[in-house]
């Protein structure tokens, strides 16, 4: 007898990439999300998952393992404009962060987090976003509104393009955590000596 818990899916990307088969209950919240259709009993996603993974790699070689925010060590993806409010996933929006400052941020603007933490941002790429932060708001609604689901890089970019195109868009605004947590210290350890997870 067959457990469905053990079957697997096959999955495509947009390009016809064959990627790593997915449970039928993954396969059927895609589908119920609109991330995806089955076509011939193979899940076609509507993004490009491993175009995430080429930014990634890309802003890794441009940034090192130096978080953005802190300066510690990093070696996290991080959205400056979060994706939850229509950043992308590109080279002109992310950095790499450590992971205490991209969970803490938890998809605050960058003008909020750094009102949280009193960080003193370098980075020229969260430098031009804070610039006007207003209008790269605007800019990323728009984006939301006129590009197809097929240029998002990742299923959470995907998601966030189906809400807004079915009016269920509502940016997280969070609020500040009690004490954001960060593994910055204003003290003259060696590098190594910091907590790499």
């Amino acid at each position: 007898m067959n457990d469905p818990a053990l079957e697997k899916v096959p999955v495509v990307d947009l390009k016809g990439r064959v990627l790593t088969p997915c449970s039928i209950a993954k396969a059927e919240q895609n589908l119920q999300n609109g991330l995806a259709r089955l076509v011939d009993g193979v899940l076609h996603l509507n993004y490009l998952p491993l175009a995430y993974r080429k930014v990634y790699r890309m802003v890794r070689r441009r940034d090192g393992y130096v978080c953005a925010w802190c300066h510690g060590p990093g070696s996290t993806l991080e959205h400056v404009l979060p994706i939850s409010w229509g950043g992308r996933t590109t080279m002109d929006n992310c950095v790499i962060a450590c992971r205490a400052c991209n969970h803490s941020r938890n998809n605050a603007l960058p003008s909020q987090f750094l009102a949280w933490t009193g960080f003193k941002p370098t980075h020229p790429v969260i430098l031009r976003i804070l610039h006007d932060e207003p209008a790269a708001l605007r800019r990323a609604k728009k984006s939301l509104r006129n590009r197809p689901i097929q240029s998002c890089a990742s299923k959470e970019e995907a998601q966030i393009w189906v809400s807004f195109h079915q009016g269920d868009f509502d940016a997280s605004r969070p609020q500040p955590p009690e004490q954001p947590i960060s593994r910055f210290r204003p003290d003259s350890r060696p590098f190594l000596q910091f907590f790499v997870p």
